[in-house]
């Protein structure tokens, strides 16, 4: 109390937490879950180059983990240091945080971890006579001693968040928590498939990943044989950088992206930018709310992505996100245009080329001049509908010849049930959905034809403002040109507002705002330029598809020869899609041996 009676203050409100408490903070920052654990301390053992790693779990992690490697191992004091808060090998100068080329930096995480359980670390380096051993229990280092082990290092970390009731409640079910770390444990063996894993759960032995020399046997073995056989490899190079791994086939495709394995410089990451690039580049192969599955490597500088901007690393910022974007999407173009989907040995290998690189790039990214996609030359026409409107296919992607799909070089032998026609390839028939086809003729006509040949805007009787995040408004500059041809008229309106004058006529009765914010999202992601903006309208694109349905010939309808070989010829003279734009399949293979088993010839 004070001399007058009143309560006494303290001079200042800041005061220094215990160092017990920062510690378990940091903790709430990195061990999320037990398989936050797991990837800080197998991380750490890659780091340190292990070639060979064994991980134990109990009851989900909660009861007990255990990483083994057999890396280079620690000195006693650099043990000692490991477990002191912000002691690292990695890192020196505050320009090493601009050049990260490892996966953390040993002795971040294991304080943390340390805080909330009992943990006990057993190294050895390579010329060292024995092991040395340290035991942390929250927090507390205590007893070391020199024991007996091979070199390497291995932690334990039992009774997870034993000390924080609060905590501990908030994790899920064993098998929940077994979940997490399998699926992090797979991501990163798929990014090093020179690694052997063991994986142990409850004591028993629960996965085995040997080390592989062809990635697609880490791949096979992890993801199964039939994920492995559907996919197509990847090998793009733009300067200093490069994205190899491999996608799949349109024919194979899941209903969410639970198939999609990102990394960049080995690093398993969840990426939305570069998501969007892969997923851009299937929106034409794919039936709609149907999703690729990918693993997808980028090796770039280091100087142009930031890995330090989630606590846990699973988050990374690029210098400039397009540019990544770019790269991601131009690389799964690429491999797709080298296969031909439809079947590799019934037509022609399309060429090598790479697409164009469009718009500017970093100053660590090489110069080099476009490369153009030449455009097919095929034309046909068919009674009242015609299809002599021939667009370059440069933008989505090569046309069908040039993706080893030409129907002009295979044998029509006519029509099956006023439905199909029938094509005759070397090893194979192709039935051919007549409807399908056209419906996909006639879509890409009419998105062609409302970009390439301007779109008639409506003015709005009154403007309409539209509050949006800044960094979505900065869209706006970089796709002005793109906006304008869509036939929207937009205006900035102080720091975060933009004006709407006018829009598309097609889409005058829609709600202007939630056009401008889908069609601004989709630009500043990195996507929405070009043909692949009316994607980013999906009004837009339902009013073509439709159009496109009701105006094609269906089921039922007699074609004469003429108009079988112009239909497809007008699939030649498209960018190849094997769907319509409702999903439903454009072309089907039958082998030549399924028709040889059929007949008991093989």
């Amino acid at each position: 109390m004070s001399c007058d009676g009143s309560p006494q203050r303290s001079a200042t409100r800041v005061r220094r937490l215990p160092d017990a408490l920062i510690d378990q903070i940091a903790a709430g920052e990195v061990v999320e879950r037990p398989a936050s654990v797991v990837k800080e301390l197998v991380e750490n053992a890659l780091d340190a180059g292990a070639e060979r790693l064994r991980v134990e779990v109990r009851n989900g992690g909660c009861d007990w983990i255990a990483v083994t490697d057999d890396g280079g191992g620690m000195t006693p004091e650099d043990a000692r240091l490991a477990l002191q808060r912000h002691a690292t090998s990695k890192i020196s100068a505050a320009s090493d945080l601009q050049r990260i080329g490892t996966y953390g930096f040993r002795g971040e995480a294991l304080p943390a971890i340390a805080s909330v359980s009992s943990l006990r670390l057993r190294t050895r380096t390579r010329d060292a006579e024995s092991a040395f051993e340290l035991r942390v229990r929250a927090g507390e280092i205590g007893a070391a001693r020199a024991v007996s082990g091979p070199i390497g290092t291995r932690v334990e970390v039992a009774d997870l968040f034993a000390a924080i009731p609060a905590r501990r409640k908030f994790l899920k079910s064993a098998q929940t928590e077994w979940g997490h770390i399998a699926d992090w444990l797979a991501r990163s063996a798929l990014a090093l498939p020179s690694v052997h894993f063991d994986i142990l759960r409850d004591e028993r032995a629960a996965l085995a990943w040997p080390a592989a020399r062809d990635p697609l046997d880490r791949i096979a073995t992890i993801l199964g044989e039939r994920e492995a056989s559907a996919l197509q490899r990847v090998d793009y190079e733009e300067g200093r950088a490069r994205v190899e791994g491999f996608v799949s086939r349109p024919d194979r495709h899941r209903p969410t992206l639970a198939g999609v394995y990102l990394f960049v410089n080995r690093r398993p990451v969840r990426d939305r930018v570069l998501q969007h690039a892969l997923v851009d580049v299937y929106r034409d192969l794919l039936p709609r709310g149907r999703f690729p599955s990918a693993l997808l490597f980028l090796e770039i500088p280091l100087e142009a992505v930031d890995v330090n901007v989630h606590p846990a690393k699973w988050e990374v910022r690029f210098a400039d996100s397009q540019w990544a974007h770019r790269l991601v999407r131009n690389a799964v173009l690429a491999a797709i245009e080298r296969r031909s989907w439809i079947g590799a040995s019934a037509i022609a290998e399309g060429p090598a080329e790479t697409p164009a690189r469009r718009g500017s790039a970093p100053p660590y990214a090489a110069s080099s001049a476009p490369r153009p996609a030449s455009a097919p030359a095929a034309q046909g026409e068919m009674g009242d509908w015609s299809f002599a409107t021939h667009f370059a296919a440069a933008e989505r992607g090569a046309g069908a010849a040039e993706m080893g799909v030409r129907f002009a070089d295979l044998r029509l032998l006519g029509q099956l049930l006023a439905t199909y026609l029938i094509v005759e390839a070397k090893d194979r028939l192709l039935l051919v959905d007549q409807h399908a086809a056209h419906e996909r003729v006639l879509y890409e006509r009419l998105r062609a034809d409302w970009i390439g040949q301007g779109v008639e805007r409506q003015g709005l009787l009154a403007p309409v403002p539209v509050a949006l995040d800044p960094g979505v408004l900065g869209a706006l500059e970089g796709g002005a040109e793109s906006l304008e041809r869509l036939g929207f008229e937009l205006e900035p309106f102080g720091e975060d507002t933009l004006v709407v004058r006018a829009v598309p006529a097609l889409l005058a009765e829609r709600e202007p705002a939630d056009l401008v914010r889908g069609l601004l999202e989709e630009l500043a992601s990195g996507g929405g330029q070009g043909r692949a903006a009316v994607r980013a309208l999906p009004e837009a694109d339902r009013i073509f598809a439709t159009l496109a349905c009701h105006a094609s010939r269906r089921r039922g309808d007699v074609l004469d020869a003429r108009e079988q070989r112009a239909l497809l010829d007008a699939l030649d003279a498209i960018p190849w899609a094997p769907n319509c734009p409702h999903g439903r399949p454009v072309c089907v293979p039958i082998e030549l041996a399924e028709i040889e088993r059929r007949f008991a010839r093989r």
